[in-house]
């Protein structure tokens, strides 16, 4: 297959990249980026470094050692095993999850971004969406605590989990095989609430982001490991409302409207709240929609970019 993007641009074993999933996100960044740094574009060249399962934290990773024109970026390591700090050789280093560190260090928060289908879908006006509440995802270990909100479960608290993620395992199985409903098309009135029991085996991705874009609130329970995801990149974009667990402290999150929810039993009185108060309710999708403009979308992760990559001492 051949690259969409750039000569300069390409991939940890110096290919041209071919980015898969998140190729309309990256594309439109990369054409903000270049628009931002003009002619001293070429000067450098990204590498994009996409962890894969069988890369573990202290693992060698065969990895371009860097320089003064080259950009890491890396992305889809949820697990947040890459070892950024071995690469600060770099010129500078973008890392999608958790909390980089910023400032004096080389090493920046970076976008998850979205899948390309919830990419090229438009957002309905917030007053026409059908959809109240949506979610639709894998019962994972990290979301049974969600799953409870809709089908209690009465030999577990209602209130989260213990952390330890081999007892949320345990449960989640248990769960799985001594429960049966998935679906909740009446826990809230206008909702799509639905779980489903693997990756992938939900709405096809075209289905999914038309829902997500015809929804008013987002329901964006963490991943397999983190609490970012890809699906809070998508709700922001589609100007939904999104209701999530805790985020990491970056630029991205830290002050945005994102509601952030330490406790998932929380949930349900939050969206029945928000549903009754429908000047509430379009005040944060418009905070939504400012925040996305200047905080989140590919012009604004550009702007940010460019700042740190032409700093004279990075």
């Amino acid at each position: 297959m051949n690259s969409e993007f750039s000569g300069n641009i390409v991939d940890s074993t110096g290919a041209p990249l071919v980015a898969w999933g998140e190729t309309v996100f990256l594309k439109r960044l990369f054409e903000e980026l270049e628009a931002q740094l003009g002619d001293d574009f070429s000067r450098f060249t990204f590498v994009v470094h996409r962890r894969v399962f069988g890369e573990i934290a202290g693992s060698k990773i065969n990895l371009d050692p860097g320089g003064p024109n080259r950009v890491l970026i890396v992305i889809s390591d949820e697990c947040e095993a890459f070892p950024c700090q071995e690469f600060q050789s770099y010129r500078v280093v973008f890392r999608a999850y958790g909390s980089p560190l910023g400032g004096d260090s080389r090493i920046h928060a970076f976008p998850v971004g979205y899948l390309n289908a919830a990419g090229l879908v438009e957002p309905v006006e917030f007053d026409q969406r059908q959809v109240t509440v949506f979610f639709s995802g894998y019962l994972n270990r990290n979301r049974l605590d969600v799953y409870k909100q809709f089908r209690p479960v009465w030999w577990l608290p209602k209130r989260n989990l213990s952390q330890n993620r081999y007892i949320r395992e345990i449960a989640r199985r248990a769960a799985e095989r001594f429960t049966k409903e998935r679906s909740f098309p009446d826990a809230i009135p206008g909702g799509h609430v639905a779980f489903t029991d693997w990756f992938g085996r939900g709405l096809a991705p075209e289905e999914y982001a038309q829902t997500l874009a015809n929804s008013r609130i987002a329901i964006c329970p963490p991943g397999f490991e983190s609490h970012e995801t890809i699906r809070h990149w998508e709700a922001m974009r589609l100007g939904c409302v999104v209701i999530s667990a805790p985020l990491p402290p970056n630029r991205f999150y830290s002050n945005s409207p994102i509601i952030q929810l330490s406790d998932w039993s929380d949930l349900k009185p939050t969206v029945n709240r928000l549903l009754n108060n429908p000047s509430e309710l379009r005040a944060r999708h418009l905070a939504t929609v400012d925040w996305w403009k200047k905080a989140c979308s590919e012009k604004a992760v550009a702007d940010y970019m460019a700042r740190i990559i032409v700093m004279p001492d990075s």
